[in-house]
């Protein structure tokens, strides 16, 4: 009897606490679960923008995220790789650099083909093929030269040239007779024999052929002041078939004409030459500076990117 009042004992207060937790448990913890809660995650995507399919597949959004694209955008038309991104002071600097060179390309070449076809009717009435052989006949005969002039003697005999318009004294001339001679024809200086005549004369009418007669001095007896004053003057002497190279023997007027009209438009052609190049570096540039440009917007996409992942990470962490 002892025995059994110990036990009931025993199993009351159990029985107590018992009760007392499960109160504690329906009373707090459900309160706790009526409370709102999370239910859905962060996503990365969430912060993502997300363009219109028609948009996202388009050349231009390409543009804005492929480097290559862009790279090539810029290489094609400077600056169009930078507009699309909105780099528009950029885009606007390499697309003026390009319009300005064309423009100005165009007006050096335009302005060095007229002052070519300008220096070319200068020649046409001023240097006659017929002039320089009848000059050289002069030279190879005061020198007694065996090079075959007299053949050369025998074509232009009588022959005078047309200043109006030289280019019909080629008929009367064989070029193959005339380069023979002067392959066989040296250089007299006051007190010595020089080396042959250093250049054949080209064909008429190509550019070799303009450049050379206002450029070397074996082609100066060519043009019509030094026809009048040396090859035709009535008192013919050797001294006057010699070379110099002291002043005194310098060309006359319409050659270093000639020359200058010459050094003129080739210089213009350089300029236009030169405004290529640039333009050429302009493409370049421009397309370096797109594609570095996506390169780095890709990059610090990229950063944030990984850094909103650890952002989720924290949250989903505390929460």
């Amino acid at each position: 009897m002892r025995t059994l009042f110990s036990l009931l004992l025993i199993f009351v207060p159990f029985s107590i606490s018992a009760q007392s937790l499960s109160e504690f448990n329906n009373n707090i913890f459900k309160e706790t679960d009526q409370q709102p809660a999370f239910t859905e995650k962060v996503q990365i995507s969430d912060f993502r923008y997300h363009p219109p399919s028609s948009v996202s597949n388009s050349l231009l959004e390409r543009s804005r995220t492929t480097p290559g694209i862009a790279f090539a955008a810029s290489a094609i038309i400077p600056g169009t790789g930078q507009a699309a991104n909105g780099k528009w002071v950029r885009a606007g600097v390499y697309f003026t650099a390009e319009v300005l060179g064309i423009i100005y390309h165009l007006d050096r070449n335009a302005k060095a083909r007229k002052q070519e076809r300008a220096y070319e009717q200068f020649t046409h009435k001023n240097w006659s093929v017929v002039a320089y052989a009848q000059w050289l006949v002069n030279y190879s005969e005061i020198h007694q030269l065996d090079n075959g002039w007299q053949l050369l003697q025998s074509e232009i005999n009588g022959t005078v040239p047309n200043w109006g318009n030289t280019r019909q004294d080629w008929n009367q001339i064989s070029i193959s007779i005339l380069r023979n001679v002067e392959n066989q024809t040296p250089f007299y200086f006051k007190d010595r024999i020089g080396s042959n005549f250093s250049h054949e004369l080209p064909d008429y009418g190509s550019q070799q052929y303009y450049e050379l007669i206002s450029k070397y001095y074996q082609y100066q007896p060519g043009w019509q002041d030094w026809y009048g004053a040396i090859t035709t003057a009535p008192n013919q002497d050797i001294s006057m078939y010699r070379y110099f190279w002291n002043g005194q023997d310098e060309p006359f007027a319409l050659f270093y004409e000639g020359r200058d009209r010459a050094e003129e438009f080739n210089q213009n052609y350089r300029v236009a030459g030169n405004i290529l190049k640039l333009l050429l570096v302009n493409h370049v540039v421009s397309a370096f500076d797109a594609l570095f440009t996506i390169q780095l917007k890709n990059s610090r996409i990229k950063t944030e990117t990984n850094l909103l992942k650890m952002e989720q990470f924290s949250l989903t962490w505390h929460f």
